[in-house]
């Protein structure tokens, strides 16, 4: 870009921007006296994060964004799930370390010999190759999970935030006598 070029550029930013400022509102336009209920204003306002950034917030921590929208519930139950998962995580990593250490271990069995001589017999623990190879794969598993769970919550928060405006409730309602269940949405 030249420099006569650049010039004209700021020249023509700047003029747009002084025209943004000067605009005035309509004096036709006024303000309705009549307030509106308290739902419908609910549902005029934005959401209080962007489905993009309630996407990012929840992928990063699970639960959070819930939490931001209004959805204390769904972000608690998120975050349980996320706690619980990297306690079993830790749990079948410990689990690992110690199949690894104990591979080669072995045990004394007898202190006495067949023939009725004081000495050691020893054998091998049940800490087998198969053993390591499983308690990984339970580890992989459980990290999958967690995986999953941010994958989740990132979704649900992108729904929610998208839906926020959206003024539906849906009720469950049972009879126990004719053991009827019955739905209602309203919209």
């Amino acid at each position: 870009m030249t420099e006569s070029s650049s010039t004209w550029w700021r020249a023509a930013l700047l003029g747009f921007c002084l025209g943004l400022g000067a605009a005035t509102p309509a004096t036709a336009q006024v303000r309705d006296s009549v307030a509106a209920p308290a739902r419908a204003r609910a549902t005029m306002l934005s959401p209080p994060l962007s489905p993009r950034r309630a996407f990012l917030y929840s992928l990063v921590v699970p639960g959070y964004a819930q939490s931001v929208l209004g959805r204390d519930r769904t972000g608690a139950v998120l975050m349980a799930f996320e706690a619980a998962a990297v306690v079993m995580i830790r749990e079948k990593h410990n689990n690992v370390r110690e199949a690894r250490r104990n591979l080669a271990d072995s045990v004394a069995v007898s202190y006495v010999n067949p023939d009725g001589t004081p000495g050691v017999r020893f054998e091998r623990t049940n800490f087998s190759s198969d053993l390591l190879r499983v308690r990984r794969e339970q580890a992989e598993d459980w990290i999958a999970v967690l995986v999953a769970n941010h994958l989740f919550a990132a979704a649900d928060a992108y729904v929610a935030a998208l839906l926020w405006d959206l003024p539906a409730e849906i009720a469950v309602q049972g009879d126990r006598s004719s053991r009827r269940f019955g739905l209602r949405l309203r919209w």
